[in-house]
């Protein structure tokens, strides 16, 4: 019994040694992380101060938009549509060693990204879209290997190239930078993430040819190119993409040549949008193993040839842009398969012969372009009884 409450005696003083140690430490970690928070929200602009009113004291995890993990420490800072307006040049990124994300969402912070946000490399999430940053990128934000999701989209400002060190990111599984000001090539490098499920670049001013390394991205499931200054022919490597469900490529007046080959084979397609560019060539019969396209928009390019009456096969299709190129021939009757079709626009082609007494099948279309062909005889009866017309 003795040794028993020694035991004991030497086991609390242990104790009580541990927590003097340690209770300051833990508590000194806390206030690190209230008070960069504090100081952050006291740079803001006042009715962005306001909006924060539950931030006060020294506990942030009870504080709005912010999330503590078991250790109470920050894990999430998640302010989307808050309506605040700032710089980050004033948050200590170095007193939150344990944040997983940040989101920023739909606000006005200004000025730069400053480099010391690669001090936090444990982040997972970093989502800065819709906000007014502007100059590059730091090349410290490819160190956060941890990422899974950047969004730094509609943040008109940003500019520069996309540097070779994305490859570093390769955790990532969604990647937004569309609706910037980023120019230069894209990098080959970019096929490194072989993670990626969404890829997302559109309306900036990137030039140059796509990576034929874009085909060993074969985990994606949308890739959005357009409204580029993209120049060159489609990589034939792009049909290794099989998983990919939407491939937007238009507003590329520079890209040429044939459609690869290779596309007619994905078959996860549910969107293709080639349109507003330069691509020459035929329409394939193979275009029927895209059957689950709802979809397709080659519009705006030089493709010749006729119409492939296996188009028919695509019968989930709601919207069929083949407008403004150089196509021949007769429409295929077997367009009158397309029962789900709103849009069908065949303007401004070299069509011929009369439109398919099968139209009448298409009671959903809202609207109907056949102007400028050299098409005769009479329209079918079965259009007359289309009572959804926006457009014919």
């Amino acid at each position: 019994m003795v040794l028993s409450i020694e035991f004991l005696g030497r086991c609390w003083i242990l104790l009580v040694v541990f927590l003097t140690q340690s209770s300051p430490q833990l508590a000194a970690a806390e206030n690190n992380e209230a008070n960069a928070l504090l100081r952050w929200k006291d740079n803001f602009d006042k009715p962005g101060q306001n909006l924060l009113s539950t931030w006060t004291g020294s506990d942030p995890c009870k504080w709005q938009g912010i999330q503590c993990d078991n250790s109470n420490s920050v894990s999430t800072i998640n302010l989307p549509n808050y309506g605040l307006s700032g710089t980050l040049h004033t948050l200590n990124f170095s007193s939150f060693p344990n944040l997983l994300s940040l989101n920023i969402y739909n606000n006005s912070f200004y000025g730069t990204i400053p480099p010391q946000i690669g001090n936090m490399s444990k982040l997972n999430v970093l989502n800065f879209s819709l906000n007014l940053f502007r100059g590059s990128i730091p090349q410290e934000m490819w160190t956060l290997r941890s990422l899974r999701g950047l969004d730094l989209s509609q943040c008109s400002e940003l500019s520069g190239e996309i540097p070779n060190s994305i490859a570093n990111l390769s955790n990532l599984s969604y990647l937004d930078l569309s609706i910037c000001n980023f120019s230069g090539h894209i990098p080959p490098e970019i096929g490194k993430l072989n993670m990626l499920e969404i890829l997302r670049i559109a309306e900036n001013n990137l030039f140059g040819s796509i990576p034929q390394e874009i085909g060993m991205l074969t985990n994606l499931k949308d890739i959005d190119l357009s409204l580029n200054l993209l120049s060159g022919t489609l990589p034939e490597t792009i049909g290794n993409m099989s998983t990919l469900n939407l491939l937007r490529l238009s507003n590329n007046s520079f890209l040429s040549g044939p459609i690869p080959s290779s596309i007619w084979n994905m078959t996860n397609l549910t969107l293709l949008y080639l349109d507003n560019n330069n691509l020459s060539g035929s329409i394939p019969a193979s275009i029927k193993k895209l059957a689950n396209l709802q979809q397709l928009a080659l519009d705006y390019n030089h493709l010749s040839g006729s119409i492939p009456s296996t188009i028919g096969n695509l019968t989930k299709l709601i919207e069929l842009y083949l407008r403004f190129n150089n196509l021949s021939g007769s429409i295929p009757p077997s367009i009158g398969n397309l029962i789900h079709l709103d849009a069908l626009s065949l303007q401004v082609n070299n069509l011929s012969g009369t439109i398919p007494a099968t139209f009448g099948n298409l009671k959903m279309l809202i609207v109907l372009e056949l102007s400028t062909n050299k098409l005769n005889g009479s329209i079918p009866q079965g259009l007359t009884n289309i009572t959804n017309w926006y457009s014919l």
